[in-house]
């Protein structure tokens, strides 16, 4: 859900947001984005220049088909999946992965410079974190279920 803040803050042209349950899909706007599409789609609308994945798994498939020619996919889910090579090539596409830990300890002037930038955002209003519930250690299992069904809209807290 921030990513949907940071493309809409950093001047994207179009946002589209993909959710897991359409019942997700008016959040999601409310967030920023312009259009919302359900993972179980078979089209995801007019093609865009960036996918970000942080779901992976079978969805890398549509998300690489969503892609303009030329355009570039960027992985930083852990979740897995296979592309096929041809996908890649028939549209001249590309897929790199991201991984905020790498940046952290390779450029970590380049990581406090984002941070800086990230909390500046989250001052001005600009970037709003969404929080599904708070838990309990106790409700460590409800936390964890909600997580794995996907039903979360934001982030969800475990307070020890």
């Amino acid at each position: 859900h921030l990513a949907v803040q940071l493309a809409r803050a950093r001047g994207a042209g179009r946002v589209v947001g993909a959710v897991s349950d359409p019942a997700k899909a008016d959040f999601v706007r409310s967030l920023g984005a312009d259009d919302v599409v359900a993972y179980g789609e078979g089209t995801w609308g007019a093609p865009v220049d960036y996918v970000l994945d942080a779901v992976g798994g079978e969805l890398l498939t549509p998300a690489l088909a969503a892609l303009t020619p030329g355009g570039r996919l960027v992985a930083y889910s852990s979740g897995g999946g296979t592309i096929q090579a041809y996908d890649l090539l028939v549209g001249a596409k590309s897929v790199v992965g991201f991984q905020m830990a790498r940046i952290a300890r390779g450029e970590p002037e380049l990581y406090e410079r984002w941070r800086r930038e990230l909390w500046e955002l989250f001052a001005e209003g600009t970037l709003k974190p969404a929080v599904h519930g708070e838990f309990g250690l106790q409700e460590a299992a409800e936390a964890h279920a909600a997580i794995e069904s996907r039903s979360n809209r934001g982030k969800v807290v475990l307070h020890p």
